[in-house]
């Protein structure tokens, strides 16, 4: 077989260009630190580097909509805590309005406290996140939640969801009408009202629920009759003439209800006085009208009118019931809060390991190995070094020098 000079040639050039592409691709790696300067290097590894750079890039998204959303759940903590200490004080207050030897005049003042008090609990409704969105109004960031003067909700009931995980969306903010506006969530508790102006001296209680098992949550209407009997309404059912049950010692009768509920009664009502027994779920609750009725109702002079003292009792005794349902309303929300922030704790630990999986896996699949880098770039070297001597040796071979050393 002949080999001519220029297959020599070509072969040795061809020899020493792959040595040293193979010699350039070994600095590459080690300048840059990757172990797949190309992704034809490694095809395989190429497709799951990318594929855990998506998931790496998602789990950094949730990590950042975790932050935002403890952030807005951090600030409603606040607020909620902030309520929390104004229904207290509130409550306070109420037992002190109670307080039969208060003049007309300490009433106007109590009145002051409770406006005040009333003031700072709108205040604290209509607060903003630190975007200066309204923290409480649902979807309406930009609207108010509540009325400063007839104390309406303006906002809407959309719950604020944060995608926090794949597949887990977290409510980062409670719309206002589920702080202010409703009774603890699942309490079977009665309250009682009187309906409209009553003439006569009757004042009802906190009702009661003595057998609990056969409630059906109806609202009871009470009308009182003029030979001294009552009526008792519910649904299309109603009791006619119920005789009234003897008082104790302190003038109290206890009115019994169908299906087991039963209300407490002092005082001596008038014909065609009524009064409304229902639950508290059903009866329109509004922690700011409420309030606001207490304050009117301490203008109310009472020196001197049995009736307007029967009147101011019976709003009295309705607003500490409905302040007792709105105090555990706030608890559970706050509860709830509470809850939302140690999952985001959770999923926030969890996304951590999860982002040092990544990190790991992405290392063994692009960093290179220094140790075996080195030692390749040795040897490629070496091997260029030798196909340059070879090139060299075959270069200087032809028939003139074979026979002069022959």
């Amino acid at each position: 077989m002949r080999i001519s000079t220029s297959l020599f040639f070509q072969t040795g050039l061809n020899s020493i260009n792959q040595q040293q592409a193979d010699l350039v691709r070994i600095f590459q790696q080690i300048g840059s630190g990757q172990r797949m300067v190309n992704p034809s290097d490694d095809p395989l590894a190429a497709a799951q580097s990318i594929s855990l750079e998506q998931s790496r890039s998602m789990n950094a998204r949730f990590g950042e909509n975790r932050a935002v959303a403890m952030r807005n759940l951090g600030e409603e903590e606040n607020i909620l805590n902030a309520v929390t200490v104004q229904l207290q004080s509130v409550k306070t207050r109420l037992v002190e309005v109670g307080n039969g030897a208060l003049s007309d005049s300490d009433r106007h003042t109590l009145a002051t406290v409770l406006q005040s008090s009333l003031d700072t609990l709108v205040g604290l409704g209509n607060s903003k996140d630190g975007s200066g969105q309204y923290l409480f109004s649902g979807a309406k960031g930009d609207t108010a939640p509540f009325d400063t003067s007839s104390y309406v909700y303006n906002g809407d009931t959309t719950q604020r969801f944060i995608q926090v995980e794949q597949t887990r969306q977290l409510d980062s903010a409670d719309h206002g009408n589920d702080i202010f506006m409703r009774a603890n969530p699942g309490a079977s508790v009665y309250v009682s009202s009187a309906s409209g102006t009553n003439a006569g001296t009757g004042v009802v209680g906190a009702p009661s629920l003595d057998t609990p098992s056969v409630n059906n949550g109806a609202t009871y209407e009470l009308t009182f009759n003029a030979d001294g009997t009552y009526n008792v309404k519910w649904g299309a059912d109603e009791l006619q003439n119920q005789a009234l049950p003897e008082a104790d010692k302190n003038g109290v009768r206890r009115l019994s209800l169908p299906d087991g509920a039963s209300v407490q009664l002092s005082g001596v009502p008038q014909a065609g006085d009524s009064f409304t027994v229902e639950l508290a779920s059903k009866s329109g609750m509004n922690l700011f009208k409420t309030l606001s009725f207490m304050i009117e109702a301490l203008a109310l002079p009472q020196t001197g009118s049995e009736t307007n003292q029967a009147q101011f009792r019976n709003i009295l005794n309705t607003t500490m019931q409905h302040m007792d349902q709105h105090y555990d309303n706030v608890l559970t929300v706050r509860s709830s809060v509470g809850t939302r922030m140690n999952e985001l704790d959770a999923l926030s630990a969890n996304g951590n390991l999860r982002n040092l999986s990544y990190r790991q896996e992405l290392s063994r699949l692009q960093d290179v190995n220094y140790y075996e880098a080195s030692t390749q770039l040795e040897l490629r070297k070496s091997a260029l070094e030798a196909a340059a001597m070879a090139f060299r040796k075959i270069q200087s071979t032809n028939l003139f020098t074979m026979n002069s050393r022959g």
